[in-house]
């Protein structure tokens, strides 16, 4: 890291320290897991926001220096600050409890994410759970419940705990869960002896976790209910995450490109397994965190790809092997495709893809300790648009495309799709880190 950058650090995060002190009279909440942190918050804020003045984390960006600039535009008026808090390393969690010392703590989950610092699942769950440390005796912790290693966090929380899954037991349930494609995720909501439809714009059942933590989370800020469900039914999905877009030629495609740990991709193939389309494509590169070498990590891939989906479009390095194994599984070998980039992957799914396909698009191993292999399967997206000038495969830099300045996307089909879903490039910078994560 350059010098400046940990100077600016430094400096933000002591003015952070104590301006979060002398803002005393707002409710500070910090949200964390393995999985499902950024959507969480960015359909929570919107619920709170349409009761009282509220800030937040911007963007997904959880970065240290992010986190206490979001501190620094708290205001005496906002009742509640919403932080997204990651981690890469042990001890981050707990320097940010320190920091912000959180009224309110969300853990979501506990998965394979950073093994080389987590090697075990426990080891995750005792970083998580140290965020938890700064909170008194009237903290809230919101814990989700059908995670046994984040329910048992709640022998460690020194105040209030509030849990939420799918089971009556926990304070907040859901049942009657239904997410099939081209369908939105649906569920039926009980708590305080309330039971309410709900309606969201999120894709896939999976998401149902996300949905529980932020109506918990504005219960427990003093919002009813009702106005509670009013509010998460309008809020959209998030960019990359399970992202539903139409594509000029008909066909949708999900962007699930931000994430590409293992744990993750479970959640997008039930989606692309059930769902109602002409054909059901898989688009996908390496995954991380799972243990594995090359050919255990694409025979996985294969299996699950011939077991999920009608065709699979494998690309980077290894991309043939997943393509072996998926042919080895019982698909087709005219539907088991490898490229060796994403360039080539993008230019022949433009070349087949038809009105009623459905393509989830995944992401790649972008940095797992070694030199990445292929980078920004976003890039596949805006390739169905148009040009796409940067062919980088060397790409260092933990941003997505849709802010990079090197992408310079042609976009010349864009007007074919409705303006309010056309792809928006809005360059940023030439590079840096996006967050923790």
């Amino acid at each position: 890291m350059r010098l400046w950058q940990t100077a600016e650090g430094l400096s933000l995060g002591a003015l952070a320290f104590v301006w979060r002190r002398l803002m005393f009279r707002t409710t500070f909440v910090t949200i964390t897991g393995s999985l499902g942190k950024t959507t969480t918050t960015r359909i929570a804020v919107p619920i709170l926001a349409s009761s009282f003045p509220t800030n937040s984390t911007r963007g997904a960006n959880n970065s240290r220096i992010s986190l206490a600039r979001t501190v620094l535009r708290t205001r005496p008026r906002h009742r509640v600050t919403v932080l997204e808090v990651g981690t890469k390393r042990p001890g981050a969690l707990r320097r940010a409890a320190w920091q912000f010392r959180p009224d309110v703590v969300v853990i979501l989950s506990v998965a394979r994410t950073h093994t080389n610092y987590y090697p075990t699942l426990d080891d995750t769950a005792a970083e998580k759970a140290t965020l938890m440390s700064r909170l008194g005796k009237n903290g809230i912790a919101i814990l989700n419940g059908d995670d046994p290693r984040v329910l048992a966090m709640a022998a460690r929380a020194p105040g209030r705990v509030r849990t939420f899954g799918r089971s009556p037991q926990f304070d907040m349930w859901a049942s009657d869960i239904s997410s099939r494609w081209p369908e939105r995720l649906c569920f039926t909501v009980h708590a305080g002896g309330r039971s309410l439809p709900v309606r969201t714009k999120l894709v896939g059942g999976h998401w149902v976790t996300a949905a529980l933590a932020a109506l918990s989370l504005a219960l427990c800020c003093g919002l009813d209910l009702a106005e509670a469900v009013s509010a998460l039914e309008q809020a959209e999905t998030y960019p990359g995450r399970m992202q539903p877009l139409p594509l000029p030629s008909g066909a949708v495609l999900l962007r699930d490109d931000f994430n590409a740990s293992v744990d993750s991709l479970a959640a997008g193939l039930k989606v692309l397994r059930e769902a109602q389309a002409h054909r059901r494509i898989l688009v996908t590169g390496d995954v991380e965190d799972s243990g594995k070498d090359a050919s255990g990590r694409f025979a996985d891939l294969g299996r699950d790809a011939a077991a999920s989906a009608d065709m699979a479009i494998f690309f980077g390095e290894h991309g043939e092997l997943g393509a072996c194994a998926a042919v080895a599984a019982g698909m087709d070998p005219e539907r088991a495709r490898s490229f060796p980039t994403e360039r080539e992957a993008g230019e022949f799914l433009t070349e087949i893809l038809a009105k009623g396909d459905l393509v989830l698009l995944r992401s790649c191993d972008r940095d797992n300790g070694a030199h990445p292999i292929c980078d920004h399967p976003e890039r596949i997206y805006y390739a169905q648009f148009g040009t796409v000038e940067c062919q980088r495969v060397d790409c260092r830099d933990d941003l997505t495309c849709d802010t990079c300045c090197y992408l310079r996307p042609g976009l010349q089909r864009a007007a074919e799709v409705p303006e309010s879903q056309r792809p928006r490039w809005e360059p940023l910078r030439k590079g840096g880190q996006e967050g923790q994560n």
